[in-house]
């Protein structure tokens, strides 16, 4: 026979297997990870968890989002979940991967006493919603609330624990909904050329690359440049691969419909012609580059650091100027006029100690 010791283990060993692969849901979660069962007086509560995850370069969207507790237990009571809001006035807090999440939380709450002991079942889902950019989290739970009699047993009870599955059976400690918002914005680049001598014909080398936003599927952009004598021509873009392209003094190059969160790099091709290249760079409204070229056979970029520029769901521009070098009817360049004169300067002062030496050896 089995002595008393040996049955006692068993017995504990066997119902802890049987609890191993059941999650219940609680206010506090123990040190292993497991969410602990209700009490008497601290009966389980479940919350529902909502995040919403959007590009970089967003504002948060003013939406609300709702969600649905349907009894599947004929004599369950009927139960809710409150309402999540957003708005900008929420704190976006760290992009990561290019993207924000803003999670919070909701509570499912019972609209009155349950019946008598025993499990009842819910199905919790979202309300789909119509609105533009949203993307909303067609996710199914099944919960089963396992409902206790009090110590009293005078027909009172609570909440001793909350079982969840989602759509394919597989039990869930957390119940999660996430949304996602999404929008498009374009991005302009434009030329100008500075100087009185300045060719206002002539076409400057550029080289583009994007890449596309973390909530975007798209890999190919379609942009339109837009010469200064009206005619228009199409280009096409490929994310993350490097594309030429040539501008002269008013014409610009709009790519629309750009998923907000895109990032990109704008190079004008170095060349010894002359001009003198700058840019400026306007991201989602607010300048951020102010970049002076150097050398004009140098390259001159859109962005100042590692980080690629952003297309943000306001204006976004790059504005390139070129500046042609003054050169006089002489053919004297103005702008190194001040050297040739300090050169002049010095070739006459030999002169004049020469003259003077030589009128003292006579």
């Amino acid at each position: 026979m089995i002595n008393k010791k040996k049955l006692s283990a068993l017995l504990l060993s066997g119902a802890m297997l049987m609890s191993m692969n059941t999650p219940v849901f609680a206010q506090t979660a123990g040190d292993d990870g497991i969410l602990q069962g209700g009490t008497e007086d601290a009966p389980v509560k479940l919350e529902i968890t909502k995040d919403f995850q959007f590009a970089e370069g967003l504002d948060i969207p003013t939406v609300q989002f709702d969600f649905e507790a349907i009894k599947i237990t004929a004599d369950a009571p009927s139960a809710t979940i409150a309402s999540v809001n957003y708005s900008n006035a929420d704190n976006k807090g760290q992009v990561s991967d290019g993207k924000y999440t803003v999670s919070k939380n909701a509570e499912l709450t019972f609209d009155s006493e349950f019946p008598h002991a025993g499990i009842y079942e819910y199905t919790i889902k979202e309300t789909l919603g119509g609105i533009t950019g949203i993307g909303y989290d067609t996710s199914e739970y099944k919960i089963k609330v396992h409902v206790a009699n009090k110590t009293t047993m005078d027909g009172a009870t609570y909440v001793k624990a909350i079982v969840a599955q989602d759509k394919d059976t597989n039990e869930k400690k957390t119940i999660k909904f996430v949304n996602t918002y999404t929008k498009n914005s374009n991005l302009i680049i434009e030329k100008q050329v500075e100087g009185d001598l300045g060719d206002l014909t002539k076409q400057f080398d550029f080289k583009i690359t994007l890449k596309k936003s973390v909530s975007s599927t798209d890999s190919t952009f379609t942009g339109q440049i837009t010469r200064v004598n009206g005619t228009t021509e199409q280009i096409q873009f490929t994310n993350d691969q490097e594309k030429s392209f040539k501008l002269a003094h008013g014409d610009r190059l709009e790519i629309q419909n750009l998923p907000v969160g895109t990032t990109y790099e704008v190079i004008e091709v170095g060349a010894e012609d002359g001009y003198t290249p700058k840019v400026t760079v306007i991201e989602n409204s607010v300048k951020t580059v102010d970049n002076h070229g150097v050398n004009e056979k140098d390259d001159v970029s859109s962005k100042t650091t590692e980080k690629n520029n952003l297309v943000g769901e306001k204006e976004n521009k790059v504005t390139f100027v070129n500046e042609y070098r003054d050169v006089s009817i002489t053919g004297i360049i103005t702008n190194n006029l001040p050297f040739i004169l300090l050169i002049g300067l010095g070739v006459c002062g030999f002169g004049t100690l020469a003259i003077l030496k030589r009128r003292k050896s006579v």
